[in-house]
Protein backbone atom coordinates (compact mmCIF):
# COMPACT_ATOMS: atom_id res chain seq x y z
CA UNK A 1 0.00 0.00 0.00
CA UNK A 2 1.58 3.15 -0.90
CA UNK A 3 2.05 6.00 1.77
CA UNK A 4 0.25 9.37 0.83
CA UNK A 5 0.70 12.82 1.59
CA UNK A 6 -2.25 13.09 3.71
CA UNK A 7 -0.94 9.95 5.91
CA UNK A 8 2.18 11.49 6.42
CA UNK A 9 0.66 15.16 7.19
CA UNK A 10 -1.75 13.34 9.67
CA UNK A 11 1.27 11.26 11.27
CA UNK A 12 3.74 14.06 11.67
CA UNK A 13 1.34 16.33 13.27
CA UNK A 14 0.27 13.72 15.52
CA UNK A 15 3.44 12.49 16.03
CA UNK A 16 5.25 16.26 16.94
CA UNK A 17 2.53 17.36 18.81
CA UNK A 18 3.44 14.28 21.38
CA UNK A 19 7.16 14.74 20.64
CA UNK A 20 6.73 18.63 22.13
CA UNK A 21 4.37 17.59 24.77
CA UNK A 22 7.60 14.73 25.37
CA UNK A 23 10.29 17.59 25.23
CA UNK A 24 8.24 19.85 27.84
CA UNK A 25 8.53 17.04 30.12
CA UNK A 26 11.74 16.51 29.56
CA UNK A 27 12.79 20.05 30.72
CA UNK A 28 11.11 20.01 33.69
CA UNK A 29 13.31 16.96 34.42
CA UNK A 30 16.61 18.40 33.74
CA UNK A 31 15.55 21.39 35.57
CA UNK A 32 13.99 19.46 38.69
CA UNK A 33 14.60 20.49 42.20
CA UNK A 34 13.45 19.07 45.42
CA UNK A 35 11.48 15.89 45.69
CA UNK A 36 11.84 12.97 43.57
CA UNK A 37 10.10 13.34 41.05
CA UNK A 38 8.06 10.35 40.06
CA UNK A 39 5.14 11.97 38.70
CA UNK A 40 6.95 13.27 35.78
CA UNK A 41 8.93 10.49 35.19
CA UNK A 42 5.95 8.47 35.04
CA UNK A 43 3.99 11.34 32.71
CA UNK A 44 7.06 11.04 30.30
CA UNK A 45 6.22 7.30 30.20
CA UNK A 46 2.98 7.62 29.30
CA UNK A 47 3.40 10.31 26.41
CA UNK A 48 6.32 7.48 25.22
CA UNK A 49 3.76 5.41 24.83
CA UNK A 50 1.54 7.54 22.99
CA UNK A 51 3.90 8.04 20.45
CA UNK A 52 4.82 3.91 20.30
CA UNK A 53 1.52 3.65 20.01
CA UNK A 54 0.62 6.15 16.92
CA UNK A 55 3.69 4.59 15.29
CA UNK A 56 2.96 1.14 15.91
CA UNK A 57 -0.24 1.81 14.40
CA UNK A 58 0.57 3.22 11.43
CA UNK A 59 3.62 0.70 11.02
CA UNK A 60 0.86 -2.04 11.00
CA UNK A 61 -1.21 -0.39 8.20
CA UNK A 62 1.88 0.46 6.03
CA UNK A 63 4.51 -2.27 6.84
CA UNK A 64 7.14 -1.33 4.33
CA UNK A 65 6.84 1.67 6.37
CA UNK A 66 10.56 1.30 8.64
CA UNK A 67 10.61 4.46 9.92
CA UNK A 68 7.25 3.90 11.53
CA UNK A 69 8.76 0.74 13.20
CA UNK A 70 11.95 2.50 14.29
CA UNK A 71 9.47 5.50 16.07
CA UNK A 72 7.86 2.65 18.09
CA UNK A 73 10.79 0.95 19.08
CA UNK A 74 12.46 4.34 20.77
CA UNK A 75 8.92 4.97 22.11
CA UNK A 76 9.06 1.29 23.87
CA UNK A 77 13.21 2.32 25.28
CA UNK A 78 11.96 5.30 26.16
CA UNK A 79 8.84 4.05 28.15
CA UNK A 80 10.55 1.25 29.50
CA UNK A 81 13.36 3.48 30.65
CA UNK A 82 10.59 5.94 32.43
CA UNK A 83 9.28 3.18 34.36
CA UNK A 84 12.76 2.24 35.10
CA UNK A 85 14.18 5.67 35.96
CA UNK A 86 10.55 5.96 38.38
CA UNK A 87 11.10 2.95 40.21
CA UNK A 88 14.83 3.31 41.08
CA UNK A 89 13.86 6.47 43.15
CA UNK A 90 17.55 8.19 42.96
CA UNK A 91 17.20 12.14 42.54
CA UNK A 92 20.92 11.48 41.21
CA UNK A 93 19.88 9.56 37.91
CA UNK A 94 17.05 12.26 36.99
CA UNK A 95 19.28 14.19 34.92
CA UNK A 96 20.94 11.33 33.36
CA UNK A 97 18.13 9.86 31.74
CA UNK A 98 16.38 13.24 31.14
CA UNK A 99 19.90 13.52 28.92
CA UNK A 100 19.57 10.40 27.24
CA UNK A 101 16.08 10.87 26.52
CA UNK A 102 16.66 14.64 25.23
CA UNK A 103 19.20 12.50 22.45
CA UNK A 104 15.76 10.34 21.98
CA UNK A 105 13.70 12.89 21.31
CA UNK A 106 15.64 14.64 19.19
CA UNK A 107 16.23 10.91 17.32
CA UNK A 108 12.80 10.31 16.98
CA UNK A 109 12.14 14.02 15.89
CA UNK A 110 14.28 13.90 12.32
CA UNK A 111 12.91 10.29 11.71
CA UNK A 112 9.40 11.97 11.84
CA UNK A 113 10.83 14.41 9.74
CA UNK A 114 11.87 11.94 7.31
CA UNK A 115 8.90 9.29 7.07
CA UNK A 116 9.04 10.22 2.97
CA UNK A 117 12.72 9.38 2.91
CA UNK A 118 13.48 6.46 3.57
CA UNK A 119 16.93 6.19 2.23
CA UNK A 120 18.09 8.65 5.50
CA UNK A 121 16.73 5.89 7.78
CA UNK A 122 20.24 4.28 8.00
CA UNK A 123 22.42 7.38 8.08
CA UNK A 124 19.94 8.85 10.81
CA UNK A 125 20.26 5.63 12.77
CA UNK A 126 24.42 5.75 12.37
CA UNK A 127 24.46 9.23 13.24
CA UNK A 128 22.65 9.23 16.56
CA UNK A 129 23.57 5.63 16.94
CA UNK A 130 26.90 6.56 18.45
CA UNK A 131 25.61 9.13 20.54
CA UNK A 132 22.64 7.17 22.02
CA UNK A 133 24.96 4.45 22.64
CA UNK A 134 27.45 6.57 24.55
CA UNK A 135 24.45 7.61 27.24
CA UNK A 136 23.14 4.37 27.79
CA UNK A 137 25.92 2.84 28.32
CA UNK A 138 26.81 5.42 30.81
CA UNK A 139 23.29 5.53 32.29
CA UNK A 140 23.56 1.65 32.99
CA UNK A 141 26.95 1.64 34.48
CA UNK A 142 25.49 4.56 36.75
CA UNK A 143 22.01 1.91 37.41
CA UNK A 144 24.42 -1.24 38.61
CA UNK A 145 26.42 0.99 40.72
CA UNK A 146 23.50 2.63 42.87
CA UNK A 147 22.05 -0.94 43.05
CA UNK A 148 25.53 -2.23 43.99
CA UNK A 149 25.13 0.41 46.52
CA UNK A 150 21.87 -0.36 47.80
CA UNK A 151 21.96 -3.74 47.73
CA UNK A 152 25.32 -4.35 48.45
CA UNK A 153 25.27 -6.75 45.50
CA UNK A 154 25.45 -6.13 41.58
CA UNK A 155 23.65 -6.65 39.62
CA UNK A 156 23.83 -7.92 36.21
CA UNK A 157 24.82 -5.31 33.57
CA UNK A 158 22.28 -4.32 30.65
CA UNK A 159 23.28 -5.53 27.40
CA UNK A 160 23.11 -2.29 25.75
CA UNK A 161 24.68 -3.27 22.21
CA UNK A 162 21.97 -5.92 22.23
CA UNK A 163 19.08 -3.52 23.23
CA UNK A 164 20.31 -0.98 20.66
CA UNK A 165 20.54 -4.18 17.97
CA UNK A 166 17.04 -5.26 18.16
CA UNK A 167 16.09 -1.52 18.35
CA UNK A 168 17.38 -1.44 15.20
CA UNK A 169 19.95 1.55 16.07
CA UNK A 170 23.26 1.37 14.14
CA UNK A 171 26.49 2.34 16.38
Amino acid sequence: MQLDTEMITIFKEEANGILAELRLVVDKLEEHEGAFPKALLEEFANKTDRIMGTADTFYKQYPEVEIFKRIGNFGALCKATGYKASTLNHLGLVPIFAGFWADSLDTVGELIENIDRPERLEEINRTSGKILHKRLTWLAQQIVEINKKQTGTEPPAMDVDGLLRKLGVIF
